[in-house]
């Protein structure tokens, strides 16, 4: 089980580099918890996607399915909190669209391009930034104060 206080922390480090007015793309969202989180701090357009239709039916703000970077719906910004095999399409939106984006990567599940890499937490993190910075975006790290898989990475155009 995940830290509990893991979506409002991802908020607040949202608050420092997105914009309140942004149109916001919540990747792989669960059950909305970071949404809410959003909400509460003033963001207004939120879109979550995800896979379990149970989490998004007939719920505003929701959407059904898995998020591909080949949409053509058009996001300001990325949000990625522990996205599993949406992690890779996260960032390759972001590079895509020239947009800001926040990745918190939890499992080696990827799903946009094949990754050969070692199968480690770490291995997986830094291939993830070098496909960022391969896409011309920049790239910071920085950790969540929670327990559990911590690293967020800040990618900006």
């Amino acid at each position: 089980m995940g830290d509990s206080r893991r979506f409002d922390l991802f908020a607040k480090l949202t608050e420092r580099h997105v914009r309140k007015d942004a149109h916001i793309v919540d990747v792989a969202s669960g059950k909305g918890y970071l949404q809410a989180a959003l909400r509460r701090l003033g963001y207004t357009h939120v879109t979550s996607w995800d896979k379990r239709k149970k989490n998004g039916s007939n719920r505003r703000g929701y959407r059904y399915g898995y998020f591909d970077y080949r949409t053509k719906e058009c996001y300001d910004a990325v949000l990625a909190m522990h996205p599993d095999e949406a992690t890779d399409h996260a960032i390759l939106y972001a590079a895509k669209h020239h947009v800001p984006a926040l990745i918190c990567p939890c499992c080696i599940k990827p799903s946009a391009q094949p990754y050969w890499g070692q199968h480690t937490y770490g291995a997986w993190v830094e291939y993830l930034a070098q496909t960022a910075t391969q896409a011309n975006l920049n790239v910071q790290e920085t950790k969540l104060k929670m327990n559990g898989r911590s690293i967020v990475l800040i990618l900006k155009p």
